[in-house]
């Protein structure tokens, strides 16, 4: 019986002992750190823990800060000084121990320039940038999925990229001292959305079609003047191989051209890469490709201006319209077209539509 009373006396002993022993060590696993920065501006100066950045400081009049329920072992802090500067610091915390900078000195600071864009042109105003293991959270880009991150210490840094409708996009990205750095990304919506510009909206300059995707245009009103929507772009009804005037001249946008086909015409100048910011600037109308700076008709459909003059012209059979330059030329009710999968590849004011022998331009007038 007494075996017994030594033997619980001791388990009790025991297990107060580690109680104890849990109580005084738990203020050993973490520390302070306090410093003083040299340049700040109280209004938005910060200090935080890289990775860890609810562990955090604002500094007071004079620049200090201090940061408290640090864990042990390496650390380095993320310091924010002024919308301008910032810097990083490495500093070893010892457990129950108070660390004590030297003044720290802030440097030019780097940022990120985002620019952010859907790849059919939904809406990006709203999607929030993240850069990880630092307290910018969540920023959000503006209309035109623009947006300045930082300042940011020199280094690298990861990055998350979230919005209604997209997938979590991650990328990494490093920026020096002073440095701007543009960091494009481009959004794919998620897949098994179907109507997708009913739930983000489109860019700027774009319109939700029924189908769920966003188009230039539905309307001619939704173009500018002069211009007209087919197959969901505006484009401009501009010069169409039209014969230049007595002195050589032509109408704003062209210039008089002599053909490879012999002859002269009015020929559109244009630019193989279309300007972003501008999606109509510089681009050939309907039926008409870029070719080395200048708007000609399509080759696939048309052996140059000569050959485009024929559409509409009367034919018995296919081999006629392809004799008059149209290389798939098709006879349909006597008159010779050219078949298409889409307005674009129709000139004037024709239109990709349905037949007997399957979709052709239209020769309505």
């Amino acid at each position: 019986m007494g075996s017994r009373q030594h033997i619980a006396l001791g388990v009790v002993l025991l297990l107060g002992a580690v109680a104890c022993g849990n109580l005084e060590n738990a203020p050993l696993r973490v520390g302070t750190i306090e410093g003083q920065l040299t340049e700040f501006d109280p209004a938005v100066a910060l200090v935080s823990l890289v990775g860890a950045h609810d562990v955090r400081s604002s500094v007071d009049a004079e620049g200090r800060f201090k940061l408290e329920g640090v864990p042990t072992g390496p650390a380095e802090l993320f310091v924010v000084a002024t919308a301008e500067k910032a810097t990083r610091v490495s500093v070893k915390v010892s457990g129950g121990q108070s660390v004590k900078l030297s003044r720290v000195a802030p440097r030019d600071a780097g940022f990120f320039e985002m620019r952010v864009k859907a790849s059919h042109g939904e809406r990006v105003a709203g999607v929030e940038v993240s850069v990880l293991d630092t307290p910018f959270e969540r920023l959000v880009l503006d209309g035109a999925g623009r947006l300045r991150v930082g300042p940011l210490p020199d280094g690298c840094y990861g990055l998350s990229i979230a919005g209604v409708g997209f997938p979590s996009v991650q990328a990494e990205a490093c920026v020096g001292s002073g440095e701007k750095k543009e960091l494009r990304v481009e959004l794919e919506p998620n897949a098994e959305l179907v109507n997708r510009c009913g739930l983000t909206g489109c860019a700027d300059g774009l319109v939700c079609n029924p189908g769920g995707s966003c188009v230039e245009c539905l309307l001619d009103a939704q173009c500018g003047a002069g211009m007209i929507c087919k197959g969901f772009r505006c484009g401009a009804v501009g010069p169409r191989c039209g014969a230049c005037d007595v002195n050589g001249g032509c109408a704003e946008g062209a210039a008089c051209q002599l053909l490879a086909e012999g002859g002269a015409t009015c020929v559109k100048q244009c630019s193989e890469s279309i300007n972003e910011e501008d999606r109509v600037a510089n681009r050939c109308e309907a039926g008409f490709t870029c070719q080395q700076g200048s708007c000609l008709p399509d080759p696939a459909r048309f052996e140059g201006c000569r050959a485009l003059l024929q559409l509409g012209a009367e034919c018995a059979d296919d081999t006629r319209c392809q004799k008059l330059g149209l290389p798939d030329g098709v006879c349909l009710e006597k008159q010779c077209t050219v078949s298409c999968t889409q307005d674009v590849e129709c000139p004037g004011t024709s239109r990709c539509e349905d037949s007997a022998v399957g979709q052709v331009c239209s020769l309505r007038h």
